[in-house]
């Protein structure tokens, strides 16, 4: 009782001190019978003593000001109850009728009709899809204007339950009441509600974070609500230290290069993270009172704040599955273990529990504490695979937007962002921080809602390589009711750009019914322009090499056609090399790419002397604390890239690059050595590393740095055949998807038949002759190819041609006919016959070269150069190297080492010691090779 007496004094002296009158007048179109706050009396007051959940409530709020409001629901321009459910609350009377207390309806036959809607409306599970709120609290009078998050929950979401007794119970029903929504008259501002009980969620405004949470108990029509400013401090930050990423060798995935596969519109288009929740243990514990459909609220409520953080990255996180803990954790997850230790965990039992769960990542949210007070980790740059997984700790469970913002920190990491410490080029716009600052709570325990540009970057970096191909597919829909202005095409719809604010400039879509407008054939997309379907056959992605394959328009959609490419194991390259993933990787094409014009691979002898060491000059990855990993000698073509020849300096154009350039000698010959390796996370396609399906031997390819087989990675399935069983009829050539992408002249699904059209393609056999396609950059260039107009150049010429010829042939007889009067009728030979007036020359006549008369300088004749010869006492000498004699043998090896920055190069290279090599053809094996280091 004193506890409670205690609390409702501060809840007094809160509400006194923030009732000064509001600074800012938030909506001129409603008048002060809208704002004027219900205070039923004494209700706040009973609520407090007779709810244990309440006096928490008030207790976790701590010494912030807060102030008790009565939240008001605005639809068609009239006051409601809170209730949200298409079957609420009844509305508020008129606002001239009588005082507003008695709106409410305090008789019990009012209570009654309003249990009995409620009832039904928890049947139907339906809520408003849009609506307003009106919240008037410290100096700011809020207008929310809110809409159903229909992309939060998948179709066929399942709940799995493990019940005390060691069933298990699963679900598919759940009611939907989760909402994003924006500020009128506060730019910039967003919030995330929850509406099943009350309104309980988040406003960020600026850097001020606001969270309204309802009391318990109490009729909803007349429901007091708690807000305050959030700024509880969080825990220790991410278990990611730094810039540095937490893997082993083990857990690394598999990297697919593709270059710039998905470079293009990667950015506009919507990605779909489907993520799974595991509620912990703990996590109800924390919620000691609370039923479980209350926690999976909490947890789902979490995931719709996540969501709206993402949002400004053109992604959504959607919830496809949930599974709860209550009795006892199944994963070996305890409080004050090691979070790292708990990770490995949680991925063994997702890797083996939830393997059948159609899913993107798998978050697990706990309410225990580790030992080093972390608030969350997660494994980097595994999204679509079996390990990508993460764990947030619950700070408060009053605070749901800080568990959100460390669950979409850990996303973050899963789909290849980096922390944004550390890193020069990083700008957050927010001066309390962004997302992925290795805090997660940012200064002065503000909580970002923000990514950052670094982040953005990465996340984008990651979706060009491939990585993240699983999010460009929406969740597993049913048919659903469509709704015109949420930046979807549903069925139904000719287009939609988005909301009214966000079509202004679209000429060919309405925002309003989200049909074209009145004479356009579509509204976005690469085949359309103005508004006009391209022509069939019009390119509308080009072929970046000659294992990729180009789309075009079909004329009937202003999409392009879904990005394709040759069937994994097509030879190219002349027959040297495979495609894999629509490249066609071979080491000289990598070696080219960075050492410039003329560089090639380096022979065998570096791949076997270098890799097999595990130091800078050579290895096959790195483990889990950046030591290098030494390659089996069956691995070792498919480890750093050794190349030779070509520029003194790489020429890709990434920063924080170290190279090295090593000659070696073995019995006389002489081998370079050059390899190059980023210091920290860069492009996937300059790790300096051997590519994924480059060949190392006769039906051999490297994948992860591992010399394997090549008949596994090629596609199952095959494409359709002739009568002769010939794929494509010969007359094509197979894509990844199993259909024959036909050439000129041929059409059908096998290709056998003659068409009347078919879109040219395009020449492969002028592809470079490594196979692969152009730098980042390139991909990002649309090749344009200019028309000549030469018909009338032509013309002109033949003209010109004739005119020249019959000139020509007039002459001729011309002069024949002067001759012939000449000749016959005068006789005069003079004018047609003359004789030469040049002496014959006197013999003998001199025709060998270079043999002249005594006496006389012999003839000119082509210089014969010498060969040189090679004296064993020349010393060797390689710019400012030491000089090495040839006389030795055995082998000489030196080395030169460099690290690239920002800057150009300046060319100063750091002098190693000359190391006599004792076994002769190849190297000691030492570890203290200072050639190997």
């Amino acid at each position: 009782m004193r506890l409670a007496s205690t609390i409702l004094l501060v809840h007094l002296a809160a509400t006194f001190v923030q009732s000064s009158p509001a600074k800012r007048e938030a909506d001129y179109t409603l008048d002060d019978s809208f704002w004027n706050e219900e205070n039923p009396v004494g209700e706040v007051e009973r609520l407090l003593l007779e709810y244990r959940q309440n006096q928490e409530l008030v207790r976790n709020i701590g010494a912030h000001y807060y102030q008790i409001i009565y939240p008001v629901q605005l639809r068609h321009h009239e006051k409601m109850g809170i209730s949200t459910r298409e079957v609420g609350a009844p509305k508020f009377p008129p606002r001239e009728g009588g005082n507003a207390q008695s709106g409410y309806g305090n008789t019990s036959r009012s209570r009654s009709r309003v249990a009995r809607d409620a009832i039904v409306s928890r049947e139907t599970g339906k809520h408003f899809h849009r609506t307003s709120l009106l919240i008037k609290a410290f100096n700011h009078k809020f207008r929310l204007d809110l809409e159903l998050n229909t992309q939060l929950l998948a179709p066929n979401l399942m709940q799995k339950h493990y019940l005390p007794s060691g069933a298990e119970q699963v679900s598919k029903q759940i009611e939907h009441c989760y909402y994003h929504g924006t500020v009128k008259d506060y730019p910039g501002a967003t919030a995330a509600f929850h509406t099943c009980n009350g309104v309980s969620g988040v406003i960020h405004v600026g850097n001020e974070t606001f969270v309204i949470h309802p009391f318990y108990g109490g009729d909803l029509s007349k429901h007091p609500h708690v807000i305050f400013e959030a700024r509880t401090k969080a825990n220790k930050g991410c278990g990611l230290q730094g810039n540095t990423d937490w893997r082993t060798n083990t857990y690394r995935r598999t990297k697919h290069v593709s270059g710039g596969r998905f470079a293009r519109d990667v950015s506009e288009a919507t990605k779909y993270i489907e993520t799974a929740l595991v509620i912990d243990k703990a996590m109800f514990e924390k919620r000691n009172g609370s039923t479980r459909s209350e926690v999976v609220h909490d947890a789902i409520q979490v995931a719709n704040i996540a969501d709206l953080y993402f949002r400004t990255l053109n992604t959504r996180v959607s919830v496809v599955y949930i599974e709860t803990w209550q009795d006892r954790n199944h994963a070996s997850i305890e409080k004050g273990d090691d979070i790292g230790k708990a990770l490995l965990n949680f991925i063994d039992y997702s890797s083996r529990q939830l393997y059948r769960v159609d899913k993107d990542t798998t978050q697990l949210l706990t309410g225990d504490n580790f030992k080093g007070g972390e608030a969350g980790i997660s494994v980097p740059d595994v999204v679509c695979t079996p390990k990508s997984v993460g764990i947030s700790v619950d700070v408060n469970p009053y605070e749901l937007h800080l568990l959100a913002g460390t669950m979409a920190h850990m996303i973050g990491h899963n789909i290849g962002m980096s922390h944004d410490g550390g890193r020069e080029e990083c700008v957050c716009r927010d001066w309390h921080g962004c997302i992925m600052a290795q805090t997660i709570v940012g200064q002065e325990n503000v909580q970002p809602y923000k990514f950052s540009e670094c982040s953005r970057t990465d996340y984008n970096s990651a979706l060009r390589t491939g990585h993240g191909i699983c999010l460009l597919n929406k969740p597993n829909e049913l048919e659903t009711k469509r709704t015109c202005g949420n930046g979807i095409v549903e069925d139904g719809e000719d287009c939609d750009c988005g909301q009214i604010h966000d079509c202004q400039d679209q000429e060919c879509c309405d925002p309003y019914t989200c049909k074209l407008r009145k004479d356009a054939q579509c509204a976005t997309g690469p085949c359309c322009k103005n508004c006009t379907l391209k022509l069939l056959g019009t390119v509308c992605r080009e072929a970046t090499n000659e294992c990729d394959l180009p789309e075009h328009c079909t004329g009937d959609m202003g999409l392009c056609p879904p990005d394709i490419h040759k069937k994994n194991g097509i030879e190219c390259d002349n027959g040297k090399a495979h495609c894999f993933n629509g490249l066609c990787p071979t080491l000289n094409a990598q070696c080219d790419k960075i050492w410039g014009f003329g560089a090639k691979a380096g022979d065998l002898e570096c791949f076997t002397q270098f890799n097999s060491k595990g130091s800078f000059n050579g290895h096959c990855g790195t483990d889990s604390e950046k030591n290098f990993i030494k390659c089996d000698n069956e691995n070792a073509r498919c480890g750093s890239l050794q190349c030779q020849h070509g520029s003194s300096t790489p020429q890709i154009a990434i920063d924080q690059h170290q190279y090295s350039t090593t000659i070696i000698s073995i019995k006389g010959q002489e081998y370079e050595c050059k390899t190059t390796s980023p210091t920290e996370k860069g492009h996937v396609q300059f790790s300096g590393l051997v590519w994924d399906g480059t060949p190392c031997g006769t039906n051999l390819i490297c994948v992860n740095q591992t010399c394997t087989s090549l008949y596994p990675h090629v596609g199952t399935g095959k494409c359709p055949s002739n009568d002769n069983n010939v794929e494509c009829s010969g007359n094509g050539v197979c894509s990844n998807i199993n259909k024959c992408y036909c050439e000129l002249g041929y059409e059908g699904p096998d290709c056998s038949q003659i068409g009347e059209y078919n879109p040219p393609i395009l020449d492969t056999t002028q592809a470079p002759s490594g196979g692969i396609g152009p730098t980042l950059e390139d991909y990002m260039k649309k090749k344009e190819t200019p028309y000549e107009n030469s018909h009338s150049t032509n013309t002109v010429f033949l003209v010109g041609s004739l005119m020249s010829v019959v000139g020509g042939v007039f002459i001729v007889f011309a002069l024949s006919a002067l001759c012939y009067r000449s000749v016959v009728v005068h006789k005069n030979f003079s004018l047609c016959l003359r004789r030469t007036t040049m002496p014959k020359p006197d013999p003998p006549f001199i025709k060998k070269p270079g043999i002249a008369p005594k006496g006389l300088p012999a003839m000119a004749s082509a210089p014969v150069q010498e060969s040189p010869v090679l004296d064993n006492s020349t010393m060797l000498s390689f710019g400012n190297m030491p000089s090495y004699s040839g006389r030795d043998p055995q082998r000489v090896l030196y080395n030169r080492h460099n690290h690239m920055g920002a800057a150009p190069p300046t060319g100063r290279f750091q002098e190693h010691k000359m190391q006599q090599m004792k076994r002769l053809g190849v190297g000691s094996g030492s570890e203290d090779d200072p050639g190997h280091s």
